[in-house]
């Protein structure tokens, strides 16, 4: 099988041409295996896979991921930047702005580039569809206060003292299968320091991972709703710089890098 790996902010995937392949039937079991095992080449830990095949609603191409446990979510900001490259130079498109098919709704892109290579790209993420502030969350840890923010896929945002010392791995885990949360939860432990936001993120389907682009998004609506910051603002996370812009009624907009890092092939049997 042919693949490539991209990375946006080191939120790292394998992309694969599904024009171009027969892939296997249980891809949900092939996302666990990569993700999940080694194999000769792979050049850092992937949070899931991207699947990018021809459009069914007049976008330039359609975007399906999976996480690493094997799970389908609705929408992917880093991975759509990803996705974004790849399509342009896999030639599923022959201009720098055009739309891409996702689960959560037809997103449109714009690639950004220096001195001709494709360094990043801003993504049109939709407007936020749910807001509810302030809710209450048990937990083993006492009570915590979250704002839930809909980007087409769920989002609890918590507003901590310092997210350097952030109990990400034992409340993101249980508060992804909290109770409140029936199809489970992204977590966004957030800080407001020089201006910027300060993220870290336990995702859905895979843990704590480098970069969330949608929790990014998430967390800066929130931010904004509860007069933290003013936006467009930049969004720190553990693999690099985000910036999110929202004007309070329309879409939240994302910008971002997306790098390749290795392109080959690989057998079934490495997977």
């Amino acid at each position: 099988m042919k693949l490539s790996v991209l990375a946006g902010a080191g939120n790292t995937f394998a992309v694969f041409d599904a024009r171009t392949q027969v892939l296997p039937e249980d891809v949900a079991e092939l996302a666990r295996r990569l993700c999940a095992e080694p194999w000769e080449g792979k050049p850092s830990t992937l949070d899931g896979v991207l699947l990018v095949s021809a459009p069914v609603e007049g976008g330039a191409c359609r975007m399906v991921i999976y996480n690493a446990d094997g799970s389908r979510p609705e929408a992917c900001g880093n991975g759509l930047r990803c996705v974004a490259k790849f399509a342009r130079e896999q030639g599923f498109v022959d201009t720098d702005r055009f739309v891409v098919e996702t689960d959560a709704g037809a997103r449109e892109v714009e690639l950004v580039r220096e001195q001709g290579t494709i360094v990043g790209a801003t993504a049109r993420m939709g407007a936020p569809r749910k807001i509810e502030p302030k809710v209450g969350l048990a937990t083993s840890k006492g009570r915590k206060q979250a704002t839930l923010v809909d980007m087409g896929n769920p989002h609890a945002v918590l507003f901590v003292a310092d997210e350097r010392r952030a109990a990400v791995q034992e409340l993101g885990r249980e508060l992804e299968y909290h109770p409140r949360f029936p199809q489970r939860t992204n977590v966004e432990f957030a800080t407001v320091r020089d201006g910027r936001i300060h993220l870290r993120v336990w995702e859905r389907g895979v843990g704590e991972t480098q970069a969330c682009g949608t929790g990014a998004c998430a967390t800066a609506v929130a931010a904004r709703l509860e007069e933290r910051v003013t936006l467009p603002v930049d969004v720190d996370v553990l693999g690099g710089r985000l910036r999110v812009d929202w004007d309070g009624q329309g879409d939240v907009v994302l910008t971002g890098p997306c790098e390749a890092l290795w392109s080959g092939e690989i057998t079934l049997e490495e997977a």
